[in-house]
């Protein structure tokens, strides 16, 4: 049990050193000027820009981790959202949404490969390959989608126990 624990958090701690590693080239290479330039092209005023953010995090979720993600856009896009008279509370949570939907998107998606691990563990003759596990989570991800874009349209769904508990 030791060795097959081994295999799986070392396999899990690669990904995580490559996804850091990449976040720290992203920066280097001064991508986020292209993000913002991408976000003051977007038509659509507010809201454009808001579909526009949510589309970069699920893009960059696709190849960064969580904490990278909030490194590089938290300086560019939580001024911009208050600019833009969105809460804050509710832009973190479709955050939080985003990269839940990081999770299961292929080609970094974390739980992926930790379900790609405990294959060999759980049904050892199952046959199983990477590809059936991302064809897998495609109704996962259609529904998560759903729920981003129910959240995006009536933000008092994210901000009713907020505004109960602190006022608002």
């Amino acid at each position: 049990v030791t060795d097959e624990t081994l295999q799986v958090t070392t396999m899990i701690m690669w990904i995580f050193a490559a996804a850091i590693l990449f976040s720290a080239v992203f920066d280097g290479l001064g991508a986020i000027h292209g993000v913002e330039h991408l976000l003051a092209m977007a038509g659509g005023g507010r809201w454009g820009a808001l579909i526009m953010m949510q589309l970069s995090f699920f893009l960059m979720g696709m190849v960064l981790d969580d904490t990278a993600m909030l490194i590089i856009v938290a300086p560019l896009y939580i001024p911009l959202v208050a600019d833009l008279g969105f809460s804050l509370v509710w832009f973190g949570v479709l955050y939080v949404m985003n990269c839940q939907m990081a999770f299961i998107t292929p080609p970094f998606g974390y739980n992926l490969f930790v379900m790609k691990g405990l294959i060999p563990h759980v049904a050892p003759d199952s046959g199983i390959t990477t590809m059936d596990i991302y064809r897998s989570v495609i109704p996962f991800l259609g529904v998560q989608v759903l729920g981003l874009a129910l959240i995006m349209l009536f933000p008092q769904i994210a901000l009713f126990l907020p505004n109960l508990v602190f006022g608002g």
